[in-house]
């Protein structure tokens, strides 16, 4: 068994636990999807499904240890800065870039070394800042050779 099913079978019973699901539904949800009883009898594509559709029952995946590498974690703050840091998280996950690209952006700007410790004011500046990035960054992806007609 590779890792991939292994991580896919794992997250499937994580659903079970976190839905409350005894066995008998459990394996109900697994018949209906996929017309098998088993979680070990299923292909990648199947399993794959099978959490769509515990998903569309109410399961949340958390955050993996694999995304949080790739994009860091998001920082917690107090709720008045909530929103604007939830903007910050979008536009990198949007651009692919990681936390510390945010890190460094409000170093350079406030020389403070964590954007979540900034006051809204300053926060709103970083939003403004990746969003100019942003659209700079669509507009090359748009027009590769530099051309713009």
């Amino acid at each position: 068994m590779d890792a991939t099913r292994r991580t896919l079978i794992a997250k499937i019973h994580i659903a079970k636990k976190d839905l409350a699901m005894d066995d008998e539904t459990y394996r109900d949800v697994l018949q209906r999807v996929t017309g098998k009883d088993s979680c070990k009898n299923m292909t990648v594509a199947e399993l794959k499904k099978v959490i769509s559709d515990m998903k569309r029952l109410g399961f949340t995946p958390k955050q993996t240890a694999q995304s949080i590498q790739k994009h860091g974690r998001k920082p917690t703050t107090t709720e008045d800065r909530q929103a604007l840091l939830s903007k910050v998280e979008a536009i990198l996950a949007d651009n692919n870039l990681h936390w510390n690209y945010a890190h460094a952006i409000t170093k350079q700007m406030f020389g403070v070394d964590f954007v979540h410790w900034l006051p809204a004011d300053k926060l709103y500046k970083v939003v403004q800042a990746l969003s100019i990035y942003q659209a700079k960054h669509n507009k090359k992806e748009k027009h590769p050779s530099g051309q713009f007609g």
